[in-house]
């Protein structure tokens, strides 16, 4: 599906689409980055760099994935179908808004200030409650995501499914599973292994690493969506996107 495409609603879906998956891929590198050219501490996690010179970066990188998600469409509802695009999206889209405005607890005697929102509303004795929105929120983003790559990106209008939309949709599982594999383990980790994962992420940043290959896959799916990748491997996925 080329940009000259003469209805201007399909142009738009698929910025959209690139859009959310060019954040995805980017923000681990963005953070990283600023991390060795900037001596911005790294963190444990991506959520982490909220308390950092970054808060910026991450929050306006979740904003945006949100609101793009908020405002997808997709495809129309088929008859009886509960995991709709739309609902998908918006429940992707409002996580993520949560994940970014109700941050994580900060574990270090001086955080960057200034405090949240949240931060302000919400007393210490109820920082349980804010840990648990937060995780809670990230983590049905990244499944919600996971979904969305699994079960609606390798839908198809044609009844036969040509060869380079059964390769795309091969490369949609691929990093659908990625994303849902990378969840199940930070979050067996963290429930299952707390002192190990202490140690990981205090050692290496286990967290914010697997989280980060659970982004790049989110955000070559949604790229690939987009008709991103066809352009650059039309030989692998064709150049019509579906």
């Amino acid at each position: 599906m080329q940009d000259t495409d003469p209805h201007p609603d399909n142009s738009t879906v698929l910025r959209l689409r690139r859009a959310i998956g060019a954040i995805g891929l980017t923000l681990p590198f963005v953070l990283v980055a600023n991390v060795f050219l900037f001596d911005v501490p790294m963190q444990e996690s991506i959520s982490d760099f909220f308390f950092t010179e970054l808060r910026e970066v991450f929050v306006s990188a979740a904003a945006g994935v949100g609101l793009f998600l908020v405002a997808y469409e997709g495809y129309a509802r088929r008859p009886a179908e509960i995991l709709t695009d739309r609902l998908v999206s918006t429940v992707a889209g409002v996580s993520i808004f949560a994940t970014a405005f109700v941050p994580t607890l900060c574990n270090r005697e001086a955080c960057y200030a200034p405090l949240a929102l949240f931060d302000r509303l919400i007393p210490p004795a109820m920082d349980q409650l804010q840990q648990t929105i937060h995780f809670s929120a990230a983590g049905l983003f990244l499944i919600f995501m996971g979904i969305t790559s699994l079960r609606l990106f390798t839908r198809c209008t044609s009844a036969m499914p040509d060869t380079h939309k059964q390769r795309r949709n091969l490369c949609y599982r691929f990093f659908g599973w990625t994303i849902l594999a990378m969840v199940a383990l930070i979050g067996f980790v963290k429930l299952a292994l707390p002192d190990l994962g202490a140690v990981w992420d205090a050692e290496w940043s286990f967290t914010f690493w697997a989280e980060s290959v659970a982004l790049w896959a989110l955000g070559l799916s949604w790229l690939l969506k987009g008709g991103t990748m066809e352009r650059q491997i039309p030989f692998l996925f064709g150049a019509e996107a579906q």
